[in-house]
């Protein structure tokens, strides 16, 4: 039987061996450097944690060349100004030559899946801050990294050339050039004792996607998926961005949306992109009466001066809460269906009917608001059918 012969193409192979080149070239660079035999040194080099799950994989050799050449931590006439413990702290590295590499690596897809800073903003998240939260978030997955040193971190956020600024005189930490609010949304989802955040409209970019590639090799399994940041959002939310305007603005309406607005800053909550979920959102925080009444007086507000003509954003419809539904009786030619349906009112005490009964001859659909706040505060708007209804506030004018 002939030999089958199988022919690789030459770019695969040229691929193949420029990457093999530079894994042998990082393992003796760091091994020399951690002072670690060739074995151990490869063995981290080629981990499945080591991999770079939201990038390229870091090189060990610029790992190196950043504590030599970096703008701020980078040595000083060959005195190293990063250490251990952080900036200009007199600590030695402290390599364990079994598991340092993999860490760094690591560190370093932890910060790339937060939206570095732009030129000209400040930098506002410690480095303190960040290697508890780092630990917290790889130590589970990797168990080495469940302490992470202020140096580390510091020395991958160099290696990723992020903005960094010393915090305050003789102070051994540094301010990190990334999301503050990310930051702060990534800390309270896995720090113990922490409220896990309700709103997600500051989850970094890449936090899923690590998150589940960690999982994966944790289980042993390939990751195989790369991942790519995505295109920032442009999605225009005109409620929203009203509604953040009226903050503090010296009435009712300007003191509750100051809660608002810290809420949606603090991931308290999501963002009300239309009037509804305005209201929803107060509901799920348990919101107070007083603040339903100025929420609903915001609402109707922003319905007779900003969108008069936006039926959709300016009414409202509540979330469902029961339904009933009765099947005609078999024995009566002439009965047809039953059924309720009850929504929440705008306030959330009460609620809003909704029924249709039919027979043969006639079919009758009624619509009620059972509460007395609310059915003095709302209206049915004109024009849509009871299976269709919604709700608008009642100082908007005539309804059409």
């Amino acid at each position: 039987m002939p030999r089958l012969k199988i022919k690789m193409s030459s770019n695969i192979i040229d691929t193949r061996d420029a990457r093999d080149r530079k894994v042998k070239q990082d393992t003796r660079a760091w091994a020399k450097y951690t002072d670690t035999n060739y074995t151990t040194a490869l063995r981290q080099v080629e981990s499945p944690f080591a991999k770079g799950f939201l990038g390229e994989r870091v090189s060990a050799r610029q790992l190196i060349n950043t504590l030599d050449d970096h703008d701020l931590v980078g040595a000083d006439d060959g005195d190293f100004i990063l250490g251990e413990a952080g900036y200009y702290a007199d600590t030695p590295w402290n390599f364990n030559q079994t598991s340092d590499f993999t860490e760094l690596a690591l560190l370093v897809d932890f910060l790339r899946m937060f939206t570095p800073l732009g030129s000209g903003e400040k930098p506002g998240v410690s480095s303190y801050a960040l290697e508890h939260t780092a630990a917290d978030f790889l130590g589970k997955f990797f168990p080495p990294a469940s302490h992470v040193s202020n140096g580390r971190l510091i020395w991958a956020a160099a290696a990723l050339d992020l903005p960094l600024v010393e915090e305050e005189e003789a102070s051994p930490n540094l301010m990190i050039g990334i999301s503050k609010r990310e930051h702060d949304y990534v800390k309270r989802m896995v720090r113990a004792g922490h409220t896990k955040p309700r709103g997600h409209q500051h989850r970094p970019a890449g936090f899923i996607h690590l998150q589940a590639a960690l999982e994966q090799c944790t289980a042993g399994e390939a990751v195989l998926d790369r991942w790519e940041r995505p295109v920032p959002s442009t999605e225009v939310c005109p409620f929203h961005e009203w509604l953040i305007k009226q903050a503090g603005r010296g009435d009712a309406i300007g003191d509750w949306t100051v809660h608002y607005v810290a809420g949606v800053a603090d991931s308290d909550h999501r963002i009300a992109r239309t009037a509804n979920e305005y209201l929803e959102i107060l509901q799920e925080v348990g919101a107070s009466d007083d603040c339903y009444e100025s929420a609903e007086n915001a609402v109707a507000e922003w319905v007779r001066i900003c969108a008069p003509s936006q039926r959709g954003i300016t009414s409202i419809r509540t979330p469902r809460i029961h339904s009933l539904v009765e099947e005609a009786d078999v024995d009566d030619s002439d009965s047809g269906p039953f059924e309720r349906h009850e929504f929440l009112c705008p306030c959330g005490e009460g609620k809003i009917v909704e029924e249709h009964d039919s027979n043969a001859d006639f079919q009758d659909n009624d619509l009620l608001i059972e509460c007395e706040m609310c059915s003095e505060d709302w209206r049915f708007v004109l024009g849509l059918s009871a299976w269709e209804w919604r709700l608008e506030p009642v100082t908007t004018g005539t309804a059409s």
